[in-house]
C-alpha cells in the first residue's frame, strides 16, 4: 500500500479543513508545514506527497513565502507522484504553474493541481457573507471525489473546482487574465514598498514588512493569542501587546483570530473578520506545533 502525506499551510483554517478532508478521503497522512520548517532539509519515504495552501499575491506567483522555502527543502522527491491544492478567494490564475517551477528545480514534477474557491480573507461583507461562504464549502465537498479520482489513479493533469461567485464566468476570466497578470507587478511592488525602509527589496523580502500595517486598538488584553497563532513565530509580546518582527507571511492569522477584534491594519479597513467555521483556534494551535 502507497504511503501518503498530506502538507499544508492555512492561516484562517481554509486550506486545513480542505487538507482535512482529502486526507482522511485518501488515507494519508496530515503534516503541518510550519511544525516542521525547523529542519534543514526535509525527507520522506511517502510516494505520494501533497500540498496544501492559500494563494497570496498572485502577480508575484501566489505561492506563500513559507510554501516557497518548504519546497527548497525537499529532498529525494523524483520519483514521488505529487500533486497540490491552492485555496483562493480573489483568483488563481499562475499558482500552480509557479509551485510546479519550484518543485522541478528540486528534482521532482508536480503531476497533478487543483483549485478551490474559498472565503475571501480580505474581502467585505458584499463578498464575504455567511450565504456565500455556505455554498463554496458546499462546493468544495462535492469535488473531494473528482480530486480523490486523480490521486488514487496517479492520474496527471489540472481541475478547477467551481467558483461560487462567478460560476462558469470563472474560466473565461482566467483565460483573459492569466497572460496579463504580469502587468499587475509594479502596482504590487509600489503597494508593498510603502512598508519598507528600502524600495530596492525584491518582493519575498518587501511582503515581510507588511507588519508594519498592523497596530492594535483599546481592546487588547494582552492575552497573546496573536502570537500563539503567528505560524512563522513573527509577533513577540513586549508589555502585554504584539511587537511585529518584521518576517510575516501577511496570511492574517493575528487579526481573524483576536477574540477582542483588537488588531487592526490599514490593508484591512472594510475585512470582515472571519475562520473556518469548522476550525477552532485550538485546532490551528495544535497544527502549528
Amino acid at each position: 500500500m502507497s504511503k501518503v502525506e498530506i502538507y499544508y499551510f492555512s492561516g484562517t483554517g481554509n486550506s486545513l479543513v480542505v487538507a482535512k478532508d482529502i486526507a482522511e478521503k485518501i488515507n494519508g497522512k496530515l503534516i503541518s508545514i510550519p511544525s516542521i520548517m525547523d529542519r534543514n532539509s526535509i525527507k520522506t519515504d511517502a510516494d505520494v506527497m501533497g500540498v496544501v495552501f492559500p494563494v497570496y499575491y498572485e502577480p508575484y506567483g501566489g505561492v506563500p513565502l513559507i510554501v516557497r522555502r518548504f519546497i527548497r527543502k525537499l529532498e529525494g522527491i523524483g520519483s514521488k507522484y505529487i500533486f497540490a491544492i491552492c485555496t483562493y478567494g480573489s483568483g488563481s490564475f499562475v499558482t500552480l504553474k509557479y509551485l510546479e517551477k519550484i518543485i522541478k528545480s528540486r528534482g521532482g514534477k508536480l503531476a497533478a493541481g487543483f483549485t478551490v474557491n474559498m472565503p475571501n480573507i480580505m474581502a467585505g461583507p458584499n463578498l464575504n457573507n455567511t450565504k456565500k461562504q455556505q455554498k463554496m464549502f458546499e462546493i468544495w465537498k462535492k469535488n473531494i471525489e473528482v480530486i480523490y479520482e486523480y490521486v488514487n489513479t496517479r492520474k496527471e493533469g489540472k481541475f478547477d473546482a467551481p467558483n461560487a461567485l462567478v460560476g462558469k464566468v470563472y474560466g473565461l476570466i482566467k483565460l483573459i487574465i492569466t497572460p496579463l497578470i504580469f502587468l499587475f507587478k509594479p502596482l504590487t511592488l509600489r503597494h508593498l514598498k510603502r512598508y519598507s525602509d528600502s524600495s530596492k527589496l525584491p518582493y519575498e523580502e518587501l511582503l515581510q514588512f507588511m507588519d508594519r500595517s498592523f497596530h492594535t486598538n483599546e481592546k487588547c488584553v494582552g492575552c497573546g493569542n496573536c502570537s500563539r497563532i503567528c505560524p512563522v513565530g513573527n509577533i513577540k509580546m513586549v508589555d502585554d501587546r504584539p511587537s511585529w518582527q518584521h518576517h510575516c507571511e501577511f496570511c492574517l492569522a493575528c487579526f481573524h483570530w483576536c477574540p477582542k477584534k483588537a488588531i487592526e491594519s490599514r490593508e484591512l479597513k472594510d475585512t470582515v473578520r472571519y475562520h473556518h467555521p469548522d476550525v477552532k483556534i485550538s485546532d490551528m494551535l495544535r497544527e502549528k506545533n
